[in-house]
Formats: structure tokens, sequence, C-alpha cells
């Protein structure tokens, strides 16, 4: 049996800098030990390492990447699960009204049957709009990576029935660590959109970012100096027209090795040549980067000095060091604009001392590791993506986080999370810098987030429950409405997520990074860690099957944590190539002596499905035979997930129940949030069932054992916990009139909720309460006239054929509605809907670091 200490006296793993480059000089990037190689293990889930596994729920992934061309609109083709986090891309920048979605089935993954829509698909998306759009990016996964769709001829007959240009943005997190990585991929079709015109001599773009660089920046007033009038910028054209004047560009300045290809593709096809220039925070070497600069210009090196932007660098960081240089004990994280090996070398020179850098180096990191090692061997450096991460300690000798990962990692220390959207550069970078570190060493500036976070916390709240209606097509599987559900992949790990195991999302990350970082609210609210992993799995994996290799990454991770099972969640990918997750369990059993389940889900289902299965698995690993002479005892509920109840609804569940049981027999209630719960589920008296997810385990309990069922919610917590819906149609239903009532939930809550109705208002009519619902319907609990919608279509029929409705359900339902419509809506939040409950994304919420990764 494996030994298994307890994870309080583990911790993460970390490497001197000394170390790290004395292993690098000997053997080359083969020297970078396996715990910074994210090929190499399960990658860890955690709020500071979220942007890896979820780049498009913040920051720019490929989805929003693509929405940077003026005027263009995303149609994302793909399994559900790999658009829902768009959601939160709603309320910035008006992103969620240009997506829309082609879900795919098993049938359409199988067959591609789904190629011959998107052409169709594109023409709905496209005339739905009010304005014709630029362009049309089509968004593909790993499933069409997989089939090996050729997509650009997709998109040529796309383009051909649509009358507008339609490009493929590939969003192949399998492709993650390839030669063409999906970010440099999405720059090359933006700028592949271009065409020739003639060139402009006084014209240079800066290429790089998604976002400006910073106006105040001296680089501006040097290209000035050099004759250009005009610096053009992707992140600042506000129509097409300007985009497409890029294309006039005399050369274009690369300030993202990302962005390389995507310049040279420029230089060879249009003939715009590229100048490399990089963001550094050493004055020295932004000197000489400028004077290598003014050399390609043919300008005099001394006319690129910048000598008063320089001087105040200087003076900024001079007075920094000369204030804080004892006190500060720094943290560098890789969420930040700057590479965290170049900014320790730069600080650590000007005498700072950099205790911890939180980043995955590379070969090309080499340089600065073997300058550090001289300047700093001791400093540590740390990998936020490796399993032992879970066992994180706060090191309190850090007075000062850089970056937002950082920042996470140290809540008792000062933060700047230097990763605001406007992006720094060159001396003003330098001074920027330093002054917001001052500002943070001296109390001045807000500790938890910068001005940036702020406003993408404030756009992450409850927007209003009358949100603009769009336009609904007749095409089916085609959402132009409503993004994604939540999907059975998060559903599954929502109920392994409490129960102490190690939960491994078999995905290539953005699976994992979806649920995680959007799906699961206990890393929101109630700072309950997990360890939840992805598999990290990438194209030779997918294409080999080699599963010998996640078997190890497991083995490893389950020998360095203290966890009672192993439970694996499928994804599209593991689904497409077929895999066995009956021998993959048992591999893992082998090699860990831990026992393991498969929830064998697809991405193409919703939450309540891989609730539904994960709630069966367990039951049938973990749940022991009953003795013949043990009592039964306790009340068991199931379904009780944050994705179907808010914290407020259950915790108002949990405190009823257990005031019931206790006046009845004093026995405990069992949530199933523990695997003790399913242990001893045979030996219960009595199942509660208060969402369907929960039926399907409950009637095997039931069928094995006796067990009886109740799927309810008790009418005292539905009047207690939706008091002010019953206060609102109240006012709405005074006048005596008739009027249907639509309640949108899941079925359970949403039939509690009409029997608390019908008890209020006798005088409703029969059958004037429906109970609908885009997730299961269970047909023993169904009424007559109770209905199933199979998407927005089905909704926007409803309300066309009841025009004064009163619908009770989230507010993000208003979308879907017809234009006009008399009716009202109430909002009846549903976090598997719409994913609003939550008030703020995790990475801004630092007293979750506090509680979950430093304790």
């Amino acid at each position: 049996m494996m030994q298994q200490q307890d994870s309080a006296l583990r911790a993460a793993y970390s490497i001197t800098v000394q170390e790290l480059a004395r292993r690098i000089e000997e053997n080359g990037a083969g020297g970078i030990p396996p715990e910074l190689r994210t090929d190499a293990h399960l990658i860890c889930n955690t709020p500071a390492a979220i942007d890896f596994n979820s780049p498009g729920a913040q920051g720019f992934g490929v989805k929003r990447a693509g929405l940077s061309v003026p005027g263009s609109i995303m149609l994302l083709v793909s399994p559900g699960c790999c658009g829902r986090n768009t959601a939160a891309l709603s309320g910035s920048g008006h992103y969620g009204e240009r997506f829309a979605y082609l879900a795919l089935d098993e049938t359409d993954i199988v067959t591609g049957s789904h190629l011959q829509r998107i052409p169709e698909a594109v023409c709905a998306f496209v005339a739905s709009r009010r304005e014709r759009p630029s362009v049309v990016m089509v968004c593909l996964t790993c499933a069409d990576a997989l089939l090996g769709t050729d997509m650009e001829r997709v998109c040529r007959k796309a383009e051909a029935a649509a009358g507008v240009p339609v490009r493929p943005c590939y969003m192949y997190a399998l492709t993650r660590e390839s030669q063409r990585p999906p970010m440099q991929a999405v720059r090359e079709t933006i700028y592949g959109l271009l065409q020739p015109r003639q060139k402009w001599a006084r014209q240079a773009n800066l290429l790089g970012f998604f976002t400006p660089v910073a106006r105040d920046s001296e680089l501006f007033s040097l290209l000035e100096k050099a004759g250009i009038r005009k610096a053009a910028e992707l992140a600042r054209c506000q129509t097409y027209e300007e985009f497409t004047s890029l294309a006039a560009a005399n050369f274009n300045l690369v300030l993202s090795d990302e962005a390389m290809g995507a310049a040279l593709a420029l230089e060879k096809r249009l003939g715009i040549p590229a100048i490399r220039l990089r963001r550094l925070y050493e004055t020295a070497k932004i000197a000489k980067q400028y004077q290598a600069l003014a050399h390609i210009l043919g300008n005099a090196p001394e006319s690129f000095a910048a000598a008063e932007a320089r001087e105040q660098a200087e003076k900024a960081a001079d007075s920094f060091c000369q204030q804080y240089g004892c006190e500060a004990v720094l943290a560098i994280g890789s969420r930040l604009n700057a590479n965290p090996f170049e900014l320790a070398l730069a600080l650590v020179r000007r005498g700072l001392a950099v205790r911890e850098i939180l980043a995955v180096p590379s070969a090309a990191d080499a340089f600065y590791l073997r300058e550090l090692a001289r300047c700093s061997p001791a400093t540590r450096i740390l990998s936020l993506l490796e399993p032992t991460m879970l066992c994180y300690r706060e090191d309190r000798a850090v007075t000062l986080a850089l970056g937002a990962d950082a920042c996470l990692c140290h809540p008792h220390a000062k933060h700047v999370t230097w990763n605001d959207e406007e992006q720094p550069f060159g001396y003003q970078a330098v001074r920027a810098l330093f002054e917001r570190m001052a500002a943070a060493m001296s109390g001045d500036e807000d500790n938890d987030i910068d001005t940036a976070d702020k406003e993408a916390a404030e756009s992450s709240d409850e927007l209003p429950v009358r949100e603009s209606p769009h336009t609904v097509s007749s095409l089916p599987r085609l959402s132009l409405a409503l993004p994604p559900f939540a999907p059975d992949t998060a559903g599954a790990a929502a109920v392994l997520y409490p129960l102490g195991g190690m939960t491994v999302i078999v995905d290539a990350g953005g699976c994992a990074g979806n649920i995680c970082g959007f799906d699961e609210p206990r890393w929101q609210e109630d700072a309950e860690p997990s360890a939840v992993f992805s598999a990290g799995l990438r194209d030779m994996d997918a294409i080999m099957g080699r599963d010998a290799n996640l078997v190890a990454k497991i083995r490893e991770a389950a020998a360095e944590l203290t966890v009672s099972f192993v439970g694996l969640v499928s994804t599209p990918v593991p689904a497409i190539i077929a895999t066995d997750f009956r021998a993959l369990c048992r591999m893992v059993e082998k090699e860990t002596c831990l026992p393991a389940i498969a929830v064998r889900t697809d991405g193409t289902q919703l939450y309540d499905r891989g609730a539904s299965a994960a709630y069966d698995a367990l039951v049938q690993k973990f749940a022991a035979p009953r003795p013949p002479d043990a009592m039964r005892t306790g009340l068991g509920v199931l379904g009780l997930t944050p994705l179907d109840f808010s914290r407020a609804e259950s915790a108002s569940l949990r405190a009823l129940l257990g005031r019931e049981e206790a006046d009845t027999a004093g026995t405990p209630v069992h949530f199933f949030d523990r695997l003790d719960d399913f242990r001893e589920a045979a030996r219960l008296k009595e199942l509660l069932v208060v969402s369907p997810a929960g039926l399907k385990a409950a009637r095997r309990l039931q069928h094995q054992w006796g067990i009886p069922i109740r799927t309810e919610l008790p009418p005292a917590f539905i009047h207690e916990a939706f008091s002010a819906i019953l206060s609102r149609l109240a006012a709405l239903l005074q006048d005596g009139q008739q009027r249907e009532i639509l309640i949108v939930h899941q079925q359970i809550l949403a039939s509690g909720l009409r029997r608390a109705i019908c008890q209020r208002f006798p005088a409703l009519s029969a059958g004037a309460v429906t109970v609908g619902s885009f997730f299961l319907l269970d047909r023993g609990l169904q009424q007559e006239g109770d209905l199933h919608f199979r998407g927005e279509q089905d909704f926007h029929a409803y309300l066309q054929a009841h025009p004064d409705a009163i619908v009770i359900g989230d507010a993000l339902l208003a979308r879907a509605m017809p234009k006009p419509f008399g009716g009202t809506l109430l909002n009846l939040p549903h976090f598997a809907l719409s994913g609003r409950k939550t008030p703020m994304h995790p990475s801004r919420t630092p007293e979750y670091a506090k509680n979950s990764i430093s304790n």
C-alpha cells in the first residue's frame, strides 16, 4: 500500500535559481526538471493558475482575440462544454452579442455531419445582424482537430454563401506547446485578412498585443522623431477600414513573440519588414534596444536616447529603492505585463530581494536564469501548474507581490497585479511599475486589485433582468441568443469536488479551465479547495492513445497528495478517440492502490446528466452492503449541487432539514458531500432527491436496498428562499386577471415553486402554471403540459404563443424573448444556465487565496 503523509506536512515543489541554471547549463532544455514542464505532470487547477487552462474567461484567449477585428462576429462550432465560459465575456465590450454557437452532438462528432450545416449557420448568423459584419470568424475546437476537418475549405464554402469573409480560428488546446500554438495561429488569421495596398513611408504598425500600448510610452515620440506620423495598432482600430489600413505600413514593430509568425507572414505576403522589440525593465537594455532601432531606421543613436523618459524611470526606481529597498521582499508571478525572469533580474540588479518566481521557464530564459544565479542564487522558482502547489503555504517573508497570480499566493503581502489591459512599454513601463510598487508599499493604492481588475469585476456583476432580446434562428442547435449552459463535464466535477478525492479532467486543458474558472462557484464563494487536475493532453497523446503516460502522471500526483480516490471525468477528446475508461481505472488502481471511478461524459450533454452519472458511479463503487441486523438511520439528500442551488439556498435547505431531523429522530442528514455518505448509503432510512441529477442513484439505492424516495423540496424552504418572487407575483396578479405563468429551472425546484404558487393563489385556473426546463424532465414527475426546451427556439416559440406570460427564470432568458414581448420576467437565478450567481471571478478574490492556497 502506498504510504501517504498528511498534506499539511508536505511542501510545494521549488528549485533555486542557482540549481536550475546549473542544470540548464549542463543539459540544455533537457535540464529543466519535469516539475517545471507542463507536459510532464497533471495540470493543477487553482485560481492563481486559471489563465493557463481558461484564457477565454479573462484576458485574451482565442475567442476574444478573434473578435479584435472591428465589426467581426464569431461562430463557435463545438460541443457545448467548449463555449460555456463565453458567457463571462458578455459584460466586457459587448462581446457576448457578437457570438453565436453551433452545438455538436455525438452524431456530429462521429460522422462530421455538422460540416454541412456550417455555411447555413454562417448565413443565418449574418442575416441576424443589424449591421453587416466585416468578417465571420469560425472558431473550432479539439473535436475538429481530431476529426481532421479541412476547415479552410468549409470556410470558403461559407464565404461564398454568406458574401462576407469567413475565416477559421483554431482553439486547439491540444497544440498549446506546438510550434504553432493557438494564440500564434489566431494572430496569423487576423493579419491574414490584410490585402496589398500602397505603402506609406510615414506609417508603422505595433504588433503583438490585443490591447493598446500606453499612450505615455516614449516609443511613440521616438517613432515621431524617425518621421513616423502614424503608429497604428490593431487595438485602436475603430472601423474595418482602419484595420485594413494596417497593410499600408512601411514596417512592423513586433512587441510580443506570439506575433512573430504573423509578422513574418506579412513580410512574405505584403512586403512589410518586421523589427523585433522586447518589453524590458532594465533601463540599460532598453537604451541599447532603442539605439539598435535607430540604426535600423537610419537615425542617429542620440536622437533615440529618450533622455527625459529614462531620467523619469531612473528617478522612480531610485526613489523606491531608497525608501523601500530594505523592506521590500518580492514574489513575482507570470500573470503580469513582463517576462517574469527578465523582470526579476532587473529588480535584483537594483538591489531588491526577489524571494520567489512563480513561473514556468523555457530554454529562452536561460540567460536570465544564469545571471540571476550570480546575483540572487537563493531565489526559488515554483510552477503554479504543478500538483504539489495544492500544498503551497505562503512565505510570510514576502512583503510585495507582483502579478495577479503572485498576489493570490501572497494575500498578506502588498499587491501590484500589473496586468492592466493597457500595455506598458519601454522606460514608461519601468517608471509606472516603480510608481505602482511605491503606492502599494505606502498603502495609497488598493491592496486587492488594480483599476483594470476593478472594471472587470464590475462587468461580471449580474445583469439587469431586462436584457435586450436577440434574434433567434430556426436552425436546430444554432444559438444566437443564449450561450451554452453548464455541460455534463461540469456536473460530474461538481459532484466529485467536495469528496476528498483527486478529480482528473481528461482533457487538453480548456475543459478543466471552463469547469474551474466558470462552473465551480465554491472556488469563488466558500473557499473550499479541491484536488482538481487537467490531464494536460497534447496532440500526440490523443493520436497515439498514450494512456500509460496519463496513469504515470496520476500515480506521481497521488504520491504527493492525501486523496481517498481518483475520479476520471471524460471530455470530447477521450470520447472521440474511444478511450477505454474501464481499463484506465484498473490501471490507475493498480498503480496508485486507490479506488478509481470514471464518469463517461463527452461535453455534448448538459450538467444534470453528468452529475447524475457521477452520483451513480459513486454509489456503484462505494456503497457498502447493509448488514442484515443494522438499523436504518438518517436522511440522505441527493442532488444538492451549486449548479442548482446558490450558497444561500443551500445553507437554508441544510439548516431546515437539520432542524427537522433533529426534531424527529435526532439523526444526521447526509448530503453526499463526503465519501462516507456514499459508503453508508445502504443504511439510510429515506432519500430526499432535490434535483433530477440525483434520481438515477436514488433509484439504484431504492432497487438494491429498498430505501424509500421523496422527490421534492420542503414547502418551508420554497417559501423562505423564494419569498421575493412570490411577493412580486402577488403584485402582478392583484387585479385578478388570469395569466399564464412559466417557471424555468430544474424540474424539482420548479415543481416545488409551482405548488407554492398554486397554494398562495387558488384563483389561478388549472394548468395556468407550467414548468419548463432546458434540463432533465423525469416522466414520473411531469404534469400534463410541462415542457422540455431543446433549445432557445422552443422557449422563444412558447412565448410567441403566450405573449403576456409571466416567466419566472434566469435573467439571461430575456435574450431569447420575442420582440416585442408584453409579459414579465421575474429573475430566478440558475447558475447552470447563466453562471451569474458568482459576484466575482476567482482571480479577483484574494480572500480565497488566504483560505485555500496558503493554509
